[in-house]
């Protein structure tokens, strides 16, 4: 089992394809291992105001689709964004192999489908309990608050109660159209861009870092 991938700069330093080949290693690997640097990655979303972003965990990678994907929360605002525009973007980092790697694409809400439905049964019961809060995630509160009824804050519910939690579980899967990597060397930076089109890498070209 790999405890860290090792990126050796003379395995894709120059090498356009074995970087889009680790792309997809790295991101499979983040979504195996919670100790992985890209477990977690920053969603961006277009918001009314302001750019929003947040940090969301990584929940299925499919080179084959070309889809990564993440569990949310329906109430959200992240959900109403990507309502009015579905554009979004994920960034994850790796701090000990200095690598960022970029997703660009469309947002698919799943929400009470058979998709979520997936999801859901392959959901520990610890994460489930997230969506029994009853009010919707950044609502204010006059006082400090976990969202959780009292009886709930230590305790894990029962089956029963944690399945309620089902009406507001959504899993957003993104169709990545880009990818931009990012590799950081005291020797120079590499940067390249990857275009995908109906699943399908259409264009691969090196970027100045």
């Amino acid at each position: 089992m790999i405890s860290k991938m090792k990126i050796d700069k003379a395995d894709h330093y120059d090498d356009i394809d074995n970087i889009y080949q680790l792309i997809w290693k790295l991101l499979e690997f983040g979504k195996k291992n919670s100790n992985s640097d890209m477990h977690q990655g920053y969603l961006a979303t277009h918001s009314a105001r302001y750019p929003s972003i947040r940090t969301v965990v990584l929940r299925g990678v499919d080179k084959v689709k070309q889809t990564i994907s993440f569990h949310t929360d329906f109430r959200s605002e992240k959900i109403k964004e990507i309502n009015q525009n579905n554009k979004i973007s994920l960034l994850f980092y790796d701090h000990d192999q200095k690598v960022q790697i970029k997703c660009s694409g469309i947002g698919l809400i799943n929400n009470k489908n058979d998709n979520s439905d997936k999801s859901w049964q392959r959901t520990q019961s610890f994460s489930k309990k997230c969506y029994i809060v009853d009010k919707a995630p950044g609502s204010t509160s006059d006082k400090p608050t976990s969202g959780y009824k009292k009886e709930h804050e230590i305790e894990l519910p029962n089956e029963e109660i944690l399945n309620s939690g089902y009406e507001n579980f959504t899993l957003v899967s993104m169709e990545v159209s880009e990818i931009e990597w990012l590799y950081l060397h005291r020797h120079g930076h590499r940067r390249a861009k990857f275009i995908i089109n109906n699943k399908d890498l259409v264009k691969k070209v090196w970027l100045t870092p």
